[in-house]
């Protein structure tokens, strides 16, 4: 599997819940591969780009295939803010959840304004990542 392609990573459902599908974007060759680790190991079924520009166009071709969108902050095409207000504006309701190594770069205020849901801070543990989507994609569920 080449990981610097687009990939869409399926597994079977468990206890009858269906998968919750994320678009992850990451310009990062090595984060990619190892945050896609974290998501499939969790239980998540994730399309990878490894920019703005092709992970917005994946998503206004298939914008209800996805359940979240999971991007890191600092892309070289387009930021990740950006990102959020892109994909919010086809589906209003997507949660868009941004990692970042430099929380200083995205003050809150700007978030919010982007829709962003939740700022993940880099590095994060493979419990961290679950915790924090879970919060976001089942308010209600403890972690």
């Amino acid at each position: 599997m080449k990981i610097s392609e687009p990939i869409f990573i399926r597994k079977t459902e468990k206890r009858g819940m269906p998968k919750k599908r994320i678009l992850f974007i990451d310009d990062e060759y090595f984060l990619r591969k190892l945050i896609c680790e974290m998501l499939t190991t969790i239980d998540y079924e994730v399309k990878v780009e490894e920019s703005g520009g092709k992970a917005v166009r994946t998503f206004i071709e298939h914008p209800e295939e996805f359940d979240l969108v999971l991007t890191d902050l600092m892309i070289p095409d387009m930021r990740g803010d950006e990102i959020a207000e892109r994909i919010r504006s086809v589906r209003p309701n997507m949660p868009v959840v941004v990692m970042t190594g430099t929380p200083d770069n995205l003050p809150r205020s700007m978030a919010e304004a982007a829709g962003i849901c939740k700022v993940l801070s880099k590095p994060l543990t493979t419990g961290e990542l679950r915790e924090g989507l879970q919060g976001v994609l089942h308010p209600t569920i403890p972690v």
